[in-house]
């Protein structure tokens, strides 16, 4: 080999390369692309999440600058409120806002630290403000306490004292500090969503822009509330403006923000319109705006042009008219708008970073998979192209060299893998032969024996070895002179018999482990439609149970009303036999009564006797002069002896009654006990009926529900069985590919013992059939095998496994 081939060798090259190093570095490179591709998206997500951490950040100064505006618009309105009515009360906003205002001055200043011009503006704003009340606030509100009540403007100081805008005012700023609240919190939770989809990165950069927009969309709905809050308190400041001067130029905050606040309504209507109690609430703050219009300010309005100029508020109006405040409040409200369109176009800036990085994640995840794929994809057929061309051209070679073309070209020496040592070992094995020939001509007359049977047996072997089997080799030593060249033959062909029979063995593996997936897929398919079976006929007969006991529940409804019918029926019963032993207790109670009547008129009666008997006595003394009275006496005595006797029959009638009645009672009481007894029983009875009632419902119900969870069941294991199927015919699939594999390379006869050497590529498991595996495997298995060695699988416990499955 020449000094330019060993250089060529020792150039990098793909050529040069191993199969095994090709191999890999075909299914690696695609994933090294991949990694990078994840590597890429997670840098991108940290971008994002920083992106919108600073739009939060510039979200909260343009929030804080809306409230420093609200706030200083609301001192205005406060201090105006106060040169109208003259009482303290209306100071009290002004004396907080002043407060507040610095308060959050000194915060905003904080949070914007790093951004020198937005500090600058921030100190010149807060200037302007502290001029403004040492300027004119505070000589203003002296000078309305020197003037006290002004005679002439007392109708509108009155008016104004009723605080009837006020009233209409606080409804609107808590109506719109409940819209504010309510989206803060829906705010809260789409930060804490886009905060976890970030961290965790598992949403595509789709769902991630549609959080982060989401989340800009809050920001935007508080800002557009405070700015429509600011437009409240610039109207009624603008209000008591007039008011105060009547000058129409102090209209214009009123009348503009009049236009700005319908449309801010508008807006803001559109971009909640899908959460009807925020709807609803911009709708009630626009009727309270409305409202608050018509009723508070228009009055005032009229009021403050008829009164014109009062000549005892001179003073206060021409303080109003010279604008000074005007002057501080438009230079501080341009400053802090200023620092709104910084912010603003901060933001914007911001926000179109974010959506840049979303779009560039979104298009070059995509794009990175696909060029992997593509260039993984060209590597391998490329790997796989170069080993099929240079096995070609060698085995062409080879078929030159068995045909006794000497002159053949031996391609593929160059190459540092498996193929260029057999190229190399050909090259040699072509130039001994071309030595051999020219020593036969040399030394024709002694070696033609000796070379002819060289010839013969590398003819024999090369015709064998086009034929592909491997497993030949030169056993017969050769001549001294020829003994390298069957020695690089033998070397050759088993470096070629090596490559091959571990192609083999991996086809075998492959379809052994097709052949125990599309018999596990089998079984598994006729157990999941015995399965599936079974479940139908639980699912009908649970119906079948269910209906049964729907309709002993129905019967058990019935049995109980039956009951509840009979305890009414012996409860009125009960009551019937009360009366009755009522009535005969009154019964018993009157002939004792009459009894103690006759006991009388019987001692009436024995008195009336005597009596007679007396005068009976004293008749008969009297002689002829009483006889007449004592026929009388005697008439009486009869007469009463009479009344005796019937009272006397009575009084033993109504005796006999009286033991009638009592045993009548005693009777009815026994009867009413035992009602009473038979009502307690039957509730007893009705009770047991209505848990008995309850039970079967509640199972009838219990039965409905196994029911329904049985026929979901049900349909779960149908669409396993069809996913079964499909796996099954995907295993089947996989197994003709095998087997196909396998009979094209049967066209190669391995050495056995080179495939006992090497050993199986795995242990596969045997998967007891119902039917042969060589049946499914093709004809002629066995007979492809006998020259390569058979590859047995001895694994029992996958077996077992698919067996438990």
């Amino acid at each position: 080999m020449t000094e330019k081939d060993r250089h060529k060798r020792r150039r990098f090259s793909l050529a040069n390369l191993k199969t095994k190093t090709k191999v890999i570095s075909a299914a690696l490179f695609p994933l090294l692309l991949i990694a990078g591709v994840g590597v890429l998206t997670v840098v991108d997500l940290r971008r994002m999440e920083e992106t919108s951490h600073k739009v939060e950040h510039t979200q909260h100064v343009l929030d804080e600058v809306s409230h420093i505006t609200a706030s200083a618009l609301e001192m205005e309105a406060s201090l105006r409120g106060y040169l109208l009515a003259g009482q303290e009360q209306y100071l009290t906003p002004y004396e907080q806002g002043s407060v507040e205002t610095y308060a959050a001055f000194a915060e905003l200043r904080q949070t914007v630290q790093e951004e020198p011009a937005i500090l600058e503006q921030l100190s010149k704003a807060e200037e302007t403000l502290r001029a403004w009340q040492s300027d004119v606030a505070e000589g203003a509100i002296q000078l309305r306490r020197d003037i006290g009540d002004a005679l002439t403007m007392n109708d509108m100081a009155a008016e104004v004292k009723k605080a009837k805008s006020e009233v209409f005012f606080e409804s609107l700023r808590g109506e719109i500090l409940k819209f504010i609240e309510e989206e803060e919190v829906l705010l809260t939770d789409r930060r804490q969503v886009f905060s976890t989809l970030v961290r965790t990165g598992i949403a595509s950069p789709d769902y991630l822009n549609s959080s982060l927009q989401a989340v800009e969309l809050a920001h935007e709905v508080i800002s557009q509330a405070n700015d429509l809050l600011a437009t409240a308190v610039s109207m009624e400041s603008g209000m008591r403006g007039f008011l105060l001067s009547g000058d129409p130029v102090f209209l214009e905050p009123y009348e503009t923000g009049v236009t700005h606040f319908d449309g801010l309504t508008v807006k803001l209507t559109e971009s909640v319109f899908d959460r009807l109690l925020q709807v609803n609430r911009l709708e009630k703050i626009s009727k309270t705006v409305a409202q608050w219009r018509v009723e508070a300010v228009e009055p005032l309005l009229a009021m403050r042009r008829q009164i014109g100029d009062s000549r005892t508020m001179d003073d206060m109006a021409d303080l109003v008219r010279e604008g000074h405040g005007a002057a501080y409040f438009d230079s501080f409200t341009s400053i802090m708008a200023k620092v709104q369109i910084e912010e603003q176009a901060l933001m914007k800036a911001r926000q179109a970073e974010n959506t840049a990085i979303s779009n560039t994640a979104r298009t070059m995840i995509p794009a990175a998979i696909g060029i992997a794929i593509l260039l993984g994809g060209a590597f391998a057929l490329i790997v796989g192209t170069s080993l099929a061309r240079a096995v070609n051209r060698i085995t062409g070679s080879m078929k030159g060299l068995a045909a006794g073309n000497n002159a053949v070209e031996i391609q593929g020496q160059d190459r540092g893998d498996e193929v260029g040592e057999m190229a190399r070992a050909l090259e040699v094995f072509r130039d001994a032969l071309v030595e051999m020939q020219e020593l036969e001509k040399k030394k024709a007359e002694g070696r033609d024996a000796e070379l002819n049977r060289v010839v013969q047996e590398l003819s024999n072997r090369l015709s064998l070895l086009s034929q592909g089997k491997l497993a030949v080799r030169i056993e017969d030593a050769f001549p001294e002179d020829y003994e390298g060249l069957r020695s690089d033959f033998n070397t050759t062909v088993g470096t070629l018999n090596d490559i091959v029979g571990k192609v083999v063995e991996t086809s075998g593996s492959i379809r052994n482990g097709a052949g125990e997936i599309s018999q596990a897929s089998d079984d598994l398919s006729h157990r999941t439609e015995s399965q599936a079976a079974t479940l139908e006929e639980t699912a009908a007969a649970l119906d079948e149970l269910t209906a049964s006991v729907k309709s002993a529940a129905e019967g058990a409804r019935s049995v109980e009303q039956t009951m509840e019918n009979a305890r009414v029926e012996a409860e009125t019963s009960d009551e019937v036999v009360q009366n009755a032993v009522a009535a005969m207790t009154e019964i018993e109670q009157s002939s004792q009564s009459i009894s103690q009547i006759i006991s009388v008129i019987d001692d009436i009666a024995f008195q009336t006797n005597l009596l007679a008997l007396n005068a009976g006595v004293e008749a008969a003394r009297a002689g002829e002069a009483g006889r007449g009275f004592a026929v009388v006496a005697s008439e009486v005595r009869a007469l009463a002896q009479r009344s005796s006797s019937a009272a006397m029959e009575i009084k033993t009638l109504i005796d006999d009654s009286s033991r009638q009645v009592e045993r009548g009672v005693d009777l009815v009481g026994r009867a009413g006990e035992a009602l009473q007894s038979i009502v307690t029983q039957v509730s007893q009875i009705s009770k047991k009926v209505s848990g008995i009632a309850e039970g079967a419902v509640e199972q009838s119900t219990g039965l409905h529900e196994i029911n329904t969870g049985v026929s979901q069941l049900d349909q779960v294991t149908q669409q396993n069985a069809a996913m079964v199927e499909q796996a099954t015919a995907a295993g089947h699939l996989l197994k003709s590919d095998a087997t196909k594999l396998t009979e094209l390379m049967a066209h190669f006869e391995i050495s056995t013992a080179t495939a006992n050497l090497n050993g199986p590529a795995r242990a596969a498991p045997t998967v007891v059939s119902s039917e042969p595996l060589a049946d499914d495997m093709g004809e002629g298995w066995d007979t492809e095998l006998e020259g390569a060695g058979k590859l047995t699988a001895t694994g029992t416990d996958s077996a077992r496994a698919w067996d438990d499955f």
